[in-house]
């Protein structure tokens, strides 16, 4: 090191230590220094060098085309649950409504459908054979436009209707 590094490296390690420590610090720092300057490390061999440098790009290339490979294959899969929802959406999107209802009033029990005085159940019966009624009209009258929407919102209703009966 000059002199003003060392300078600069005394005036640092007294802001740390005590001006006695920071002399001897600083002094071990430059006696370190001058022993690494005289004793330079070993060059490699040039033939070590190029079978590293030979193996360093193998590595490369391989990586590459394991993320290549892992790119078409997660763009091959985003397609894949692409094609799969759209199947699903045409296939089970063309189910009738009063369909879906009959298999929605089906999965509640019959005790609860035919032998009950309860009033509420009454009720609730009535609502949800309205709603039945009308998704059929509505599903009947379906030009494409609105009526989607329309048997979402009565889907919606019947949905909120048949959670309302099991609450009680």
């Amino acid at each position: 090191m000059n002199n003003s590094a060392n300078e600069n490296l005394r005036e640092l390690l007294a802001g740390f230590m005590d001006e006695a420590a920071a002399r001897q610090t600083a002094e071990d720092i430059e006696k370190g220094e001058e022993i690494l300057g005289a004793n330079q490390a070993p060059q490699p061999d040039e033939r070590v060098l190029a079978e590293v440098k030979k193996n360093v790009v193998a590595a490369l290339r391989r990586r590459r085309t394991v993320v290549f490979q892992k790119r078409i294959l997660g763009a091959a899969v985003a397609a894949a649950i692409v094609v799969v929802s759209v199947l699903t959406m045409i296939r089970y999107g063309n189910l009738s409504n009063s369909h879906q209802t009959r298999m929605v009033a089906a999965s509640i029990p019959s005790r609860v459908w035919e032998g009950a005085d309860d009033a509420d159940v009454t009720v609730l019966k009535a609502e949800i054979e309205n709603i039945q009624s009308e998704l059929s009209g509505v599903q009947s009258d379906d030009t494409g436009g609105n009526g989607s929407t329309a048997v979402d919102d009565l889907e919606t209703e019947l949905i909120e209707v048949n959670g309302d009966m099991w609450k009680g």
